[in-house]
């Protein structure tokens, strides 16, 4: 029989039989499953409760899978469900018929959320997480062709883009922390209270912040991104087993990001994965302008001062390159067309690696 052992939280919501059987409309086969799935699936039964529990509390999604598609994977799921041993015994005494259909409505859905997940996947998370918040919630739909700014009630804005939508409280006053859901894509500015922080839940990321300036996109039916303009955000996703421990803790941790950096999710692969943004773009100075103006400076000193620009950590051996000296004006040119230059300059390499900038070199003479 086909394992369960990859069922997440949301499988549970999406499953048409489970829902069924929250419900009470389970045929009785299907109904006799789901209450010995615990004992089949003992490592998932938590799960299984805790979807249960969800279930009840936003009440019965009508939405279904066409019934064609439904008939066409009928067959394929009889056979991955054909017992292979005697371990399935107690089971079969409901009689092989009535445990192939039971078997075939709980499984239909791994075949299903293949279409169901290209179907606007993220707005239909977006519409259960705002069913599950415990506080009422103001929407914006930017329906239009511009950016829409939506002002919140703590001084923190959102710059709103064109087929996305938000919702959010009247007020934040009466809660521990600041949560906004969003479907689409926005750049958000918060404002700094590290008593109350801020979160931003798209699609399966969750995004803490205690104040800064970021965006998160989750149009995309493949993968979901947050990119950070200033300060640090955190951020994790709804399955993660220390998700609790992250949201609760009064510091940033898990994956955090920082300038210039950015996560994707990929659903397909279910990870998240850092990078630098394809354009590193210059931290805000306002006492004064970065000047990439070298003579004859170490090479640890450029270094820092790429760093402290850009935000961006670069990683070198600091023994090996000590006698690397950099003449050059790189003012205008990008980051990466900086370090190009640098890196022919004293026959080095680079490479970024999860949101770092890597250099090889075999020194100077």
């Amino acid at each position: 029989m086909k394992s369960f052992d990859h069922f997440e939280l949301y499988d549970f919501l999406e499953d048409e039989s489970f829902r069924s059987w929250v419900f009470d409309q389970a045929p009785a086969p299907v109904a006799e499953w789901w209450e010995r799935f615990p004992v089949l699936f003992p490592e998932k039964a938590m799960l299984m409760i805790q979807a249960r529990e969800t279930l009840q509390t936003i009440g019965e999604d009508t939405i279904e899978p066409p019934l064609e598609f439904t008939q066409r994977n009928i067959q394929q799921i009889m056979q991955d469900t054909e017992p292979t041993s005697r371990e399935s015994a107690p089971f079969l005494s409901y009689g092989r018929m009535a445990w192939v259909a039971a078997a075939s409505v709980a499984l239909i859905v791994l075949a299903w959320f293949g279409w169901y997940s290209g179907q606007d996947k993220p707005t239909v998370v977006y519409q259960k997480l705002v069913a599950t918040s415990t506080v009422p919630m103001k929407e914006v739909i930017n329906a239009g062709a511009k950016t829409k700014l939506v002002l919140l009630a703590d001084g923190s804005s959102v710059l709103l883009q064109p087929d996305s939508r938000i919702s959010y409280p009247s007020a934040f006053a009466s809660h521990n922390k600041r949560e906004v859901y969003l479907v689409g894509e926005a750049f958000f500015e918060v404002a700094k209270n590290p008593d109350k922080p801020f979160f931003v839940y798209a699609d399966n990321l969750i995004t803490k912040v205690l104040g800064t300036s970021f965006t998160v996109r989750a149009y995309d039916r493949k993968a979901v991104d947050v990119t950070v303009k200033t300060g640090r955000v955190s951020v994790f996703t709804r399955t993660d087993r220390e998700r609790v421990e992250k949201q609760e803790s009064r510091q940033l941790i898990g994956l955090v990001l920082t300038p210039n950096q950015r996560v994707q999710f990929n659903r397909d692969e279910s990870r998240l994965l850092r990078s630098l943004v394809d354009s590193p773009t210059l931290l805000d100075m306002p006492i004064q302008q970065a000047m990439f103006e070298f003579s004859g400076t170490p090479i640890n000193q450029v270094f820092a001062a790429l760093e402290k620009a850009y935000g961006v950590e670069i990683v070198f051996d600091a023994e090996v390159m000590k006698n690397c000296y950099l003449t050059a004006s790189l003012d205008d040119e990008p980051l990466f067309e900086k370090l190009t230059m640098i890196c022919q300059t004293l026959d080095a390499q680079y490479e970024q690696m999860d949101g770092k900038i890597l250099i090889t070199s075999k020194g100077c003479p």
